[in-house]
């Protein structure tokens, strides 16, 4: 896989919320090119503490649940069709 451009990914992305299981919101990204799918772990109280999570944030406010999701390899990545 190509390295993750996170600038990218911020400038030109549209985010919103994807499903929300047991807690975890997982939250999809599209740009051009791509889709990511990363997650937010509402039960880490010690990362999230008491911050509201949009439907349809900007982008930006969850880059650091991209940098973490890109960081430990748990981000997916899903080429669009042209």
């Amino acid at each position: 896989m190509n390295t993750i451009n996170i600038t990218d990914i911020i400038k030109n992305g549209t985010t919103e919320l994807y499903q929300a299981v047991a807690g975890v919101l997982y939250y999809k990204t599209d740009t051009d090119t791509h889709t990511y799918i990363y997650v937010v772990d509402m039960n880490d109280k010690d990362d999230v503490g008491t911050a509201v999570f949009d439907v349809r944030p900007k982008t930006m406010y969850l880059m650091r649940y991209i940098r973490k999701a890109i960081d430990n390899g748990s981000i997916i990545v899903l080429n669009k069709q042209k």
